[in-house]
C-alpha cells in the first residue's frame, strides 16, 4: 500500500529505455511495447507534479571496460539508434527533466544522479525500466544505500528472463523498496 507522497520530493527514474536495448530481444513478462506504454502513462500523469524526471541511458561502448580480461574485449557494433531514448517526454526542455548517461549497471556510480536528486530535495524514487535484475536492481540497491525511499513499478519493468523478474520482484526488491503496479501508483494521485 502506497501512502501519500509529496510528489515534489519524488523523482521518476527510468532505466535503459533506449531503442537499442528495447529492440534487442524479447522482454518478459512484459514486452518492450508494454513497458514503454506503462512508462509513458506514468510520465504523462506525473511530469508536472514531480520534482524530477531522470531518463537514464547506458553508454554500451564503455561496458567492455568492466571486463578486466583485456584479451576478451571485443569492440561493440551497435545500431545507429542504439542509445536513442524510446521514452519521449513532451517539452523535454523542462527544468525537471534530465538525461543521465551511465557506464555501469547502476545509475548512481560514476554519474551526477545523486547530485541532481539532492539539489532538488528528492527523497523518494519511482523506479522503472529494464532489465529488472540488472540496471534497475543496481540502481534500486544504490538508492536504498544512499537513503532514498524506493518505489519499484513492477509492470513498468521487464527482463529477458521471466523467472528472474519474478524472483527479484517477490524476493529481493521487497527488502529494499515498495513494489507496486502502475495502476496502483496512479490511483494514489487521483
Amino acid at each position: 500500500m502506497i501512502e501519500t507522497l509529496n510528489l515534489k520530493k519524488c523523482a521518476f527514474v527510468a532505466i535503459d529505455l533506449q531503442k537499442g536495448i528495447l529492440n534487442s530481444g524479447t522482454l518478459t513478462p512484459y514486452l518492450a511495447s508494454e513497458v514503454l506504454q506503462k512508462n509513458e502513462q506514468l510520465v504523462a500523469a506525473l511530469l508536472e507534479k514531480l520534482g524530477l524526471v531522470a531518463l537514464v541511458k547506458v553508454d554500451a561502448t564503455t561496458f567492455g571496460y568492466l571486463n578486466f580480461d583485456l584479451k576478451k574485449r571485443q569492440p561493440l557494433t551497435l545500431a545507429k539508434d542504439y542509445d536513442e531514448l524510446a521514452l519521449k517526454i513532451e517539452n523535454s526542455t523542462k527544468a525537471n527533466v534530465v538525461t543521465i548517461t551511465k557506464h555501469n549497471p547502476g545509475a548512481f556510480f560514476g554519474t551526477d544522479l545523486d547530485l541532481q536528486l539532492r539539489r532538488r530535495g528528492i527523497d523518494t524514487l519511482i523506479l522503472t525500466g529494464v532489465a529488472t535484475e540488472n540496471g534497475v536492481y543496481a540502481t534500486a540497491l544504490d538508492a536504498y544505500q544512499f537513503g532514498y525511499r524506493v518505489i519499484v513499478v513492477e509492470d513498468a519493468c521487464s527482463s529477458r528472463d521471466e523467472e528472474l523478474h519474478r524472483i527479484f520482484m517477490t524476493k529481493l526488491y521487497p527488502k529494499i523498496s515498495l513494489v507496486t503496479s502502475s495502476t496502483e501508483l496512479l490511483g494514489t494521485f487521483v
